[in-house]
């Protein structure tokens, strides 16, 4: 990661405090995704395995390989500090949420 990226990344998305203050140069970048399953696609693809003996290694290669899941929203990208990533308890679907303000490090007193 290059020093504009870093900087992208300088403060944590979930406490908003600069990644250094536990003391150890670590931290995450985390990308938060959501997709939904196609069931009508899962159908198909598990009766291709049931014809085929039920080995659903032989479906995957003579099966069509279409899309499984389809993306829900936009995926979020964030920094998460050691102090947040080792502390806090936290669910996923609160963090997807968090949208990283890519003009904040800018902004934060150094």
């Amino acid at each position: 990661m290059r020093e504009k990226e870093l900087r992208q990344h300088a403060v944590c998305s979930l406490c908003e405090q600069p990644i250094g203050r536990a003391g150890v140069p670590m931290f995450w970048v985390v990308k938060i995704e959501r997709h939904g399953l196609k069931v009508d696609v899962l159908m198909r693809q598990q009766g291709l395995a049931m014809q085929l003996g039920g080995n659903g290694f032989l479906a995957q290669v003579m099966g069509p390989d279409e899309e499984m899941t389809t993306p829900i929203g936009e995926a979020s990208t964030l920094t998460v500090c050691l102090t947040c990533a080792t502390d806090r308890a936290l669910p996923v679907s609160a963090m997807e949420g968090v949208v990283q303000d890519e003009d904040y490090a800018e902004r934060v007193p150094r």
